[in-house]
């Protein structure tokens, strides 16, 4: 949702017009040859976690209008069932509401107010977040920073989806692979895809629509990101490249090279 370069400038990037996942992307990928190290984690069951008593102790920061609380309050607000028993819940909130993705994003505003007082690299995402600093102590720093407004939230890191070592490693962030080398596409990306088009083949889609989704695909991960930026792609044990330098047809590790005008022929291996 927002990102703090270390100038102190503030970008909001979940909202709509202000550059989006895209935007994330390219700000993360212009920023990690100037730091060493690197935290990113996001919020495990977010949306299922957001705790509505200190929801609206943060609303009431930005809101005003005791009318605008209760319509929000009836949003948040809701009885279940149980055996006839009615129960209250008091956590959570509605996955496909309009709604939901605002508060979901200014449910993590006191983790951006924080973050903003250390002077490090921080861009969030909605419940996505990575942290990029100099020195381990300034990481160390933040992370204790980012645990302690955690638990003051009530929520818990996903432990799955946390990483915190060196740039140099690589990490992967919004679909995307970072490291000091280039910008590249997460294995899970790659993998997710390739399940996609496994579950086309047991259908027996006809291999236009094979080669369509893909296209697709691959448009979706160029867009807004320049194709110099893109370098390698861990996948599996093997790693496959890309770059406009390449043959199509070119062989990597028993895999077909991407280029600009990349097709899915030869890409399943």
């Amino acid at each position: 949702m927002s990102g703090r370069s270390d100038d102190g400038g503030m970008r909001c990037f979940h909202l709509a017009g202000h550059g989006g996942l895209k935007g994330a992307v390219r700000e993360v990928a212009e920023n990690v040859s100037k730091h060493t190290f690197v935290f990113r984690t996001d919020v495990k069951s977010y949306y299922a976690s957001i705790n509505h008593s200190i929801l609206m102790e943060i609303v009431g920061k930005y809101v005003c209008d005791e009318a605008v609380k209760c319509l929000l309050w009836g949003y948040l607000r809701r009885f279940v069932s149980d055996g006839g028993v009615y129960l209250d819940i008091t956590k959570g909130i509605t996955y496909g509401c309009p709604l939901s993705p605002l508060i979901g994003a200014l449910f993590l505003k006191p983790l951006d107010d924080r973050m903003a007082q250390l002077g490090c690299f921080f861009l969030r995402y909605m419940d996505d977040w990575v942290i990029l600093a100099p020195t381990r102590w300034k990481l160390r720093k933040a992370i204790k920073a980012t645990n302690e407004v955690m638990n003051e939230l009530k929520v818990l890191k996903h432990p799955e989806k946390t990483f915190i070592g060196r740039i140099a490693s690589g990490f992967d962030f919004l679909g995307y692979w970072f490291s000091t080398s280039g910008l590249g596409i997460a294995r899970k990306t790659v993998e997710r895809m390739r399940e996609n088009v496994a579950r086309l083949y047991e259908h027996g889609a006809p291999n236009e629509r094979i080669e369509a989704y893909f296209q697709r695909w691959w448009r979706w991960v160029k867009g807004g990101i320049s194709v110099k930026l893109l370098r390698v792609i861990p996948l599996s044990e093997t790693q496959l490249e890309i770059g406009l330098t390449r043959p199509p047809g070119s062989r990597v590790g028993g895999l077909g090279m991407l280029t600009d005008e990349c097709s899915f022929d030869g890409f399943w291996g």
